[in-house]
């Protein structure tokens, strides 16, 4: 149980995230981390009834600084919110902040449930398949308060995450030499050869889960990790633009905005 000031913090976001908008919300409420992770397991839990996953944001140093983060932060992914990305165009809400180019993996068994932590080789090996996505990151209320706090409470910023289809991991290594292209309009937003500035995706993931299992929880199989933005930063879209993700190896990702 939380007390009476968070549990209203709590439903203001939720009611704010299934209407699209944002409005004033008393983030100066949250007193430390612990607040924050409690307004947002209450607030996943009075949007959704189940999570598939989780969503990481504030992998890359550059965004954490411009988000205010003091560090990465995630939030379960609700049922729901995993979209096709054939299933466009996506309607951008208020409080939109950006897009992360991602990969979201898809693991094949549990993880973490012996709360020991997890090794690089340990979680590769659990990976049953990968996709390219597009992570759409925003906020439900303006910003008050502590900036990292508001953001884990704010459902970490995560809306939505776009994928592709399912590819089954051939060899792993391919993600440390990916070619990756995003583009806006067919116009290049950011390129890199052979992974060069790129985020490691493997080692974001990893993070995630062992900070998880530091918390007393785990992955389970058919869950998914949307590995935050493997670029150093957020892409700006705008109503009417495309956005296209091509990554060798892995495949390509693309959503039309309203």
């Amino acid at each position: 149980m939380i007390d009476q000031n968070l549990d209203y913090l709590a439903n203001l976001l939720c009611q704010n995230r299934r209407q699209g908008i944002t409005s004033d919300i008393p983030f100066d409420l949250l007193r430390s981390e612990d607040d924050a992770w409690a307004v947002q397991s209450a607030a996943i839990s009075a949007f959704a009834n189940d999570a598939v996953g989780y969503a990481l944001i504030g992998t890359c140093p550059a965004i954490r600084g411009s988000l205010g983060l003091a560090s990465p932060i995630y939030c379960p992914i609700p049922v729901g919110t995993v979209l096709q990305d054939s299933h466009g165009p996506f309607r951008i809400p208020q409080g939109f902040i950006g897009a992360q180019c991602e990969i979201v993996f898809t693991i094949g068994g549990p993880l973490g449930a012996d709360h020991w932590p997890i090794t690089r080789d340990q979680f590769c090996k659990a990976i049953l398949s990968y996709q390219p996505a597009i992570g759409l990151v925003g906020r439900r209320g303006h910003l008050t308060g502590q900036p990292h706090l508001a953001a884990i409470a704010d459902y970490a910023f995560h809306v939505s995450t776009i994928v592709d289809k399912y590819h089954e991991p051939t060899s792993l290594e391919a993600i440390d030499r990916i070619d990756m292209r995003a583009s806006i309009n067919n116009v290049p937003a950011f390129q890199s050869a052979s992974g060069e500035g790129l985020v490691d995706p493997i080692n974001s993931a990893l993070w995630l889960v062992n900070d998880l299992i530091a918390r007393g929880n785990y992955l389970s199989a058919g869950d998914i990790v949307a590995t935050g933005s493997i670029i150093p930063m957020l892409l700006q879209i705008l109503p009417g633009q495309e956005l296209k993700v091509e990554l060798s190896g892995v495949g390509d990702a693309s959503a039309r905005f309203l």
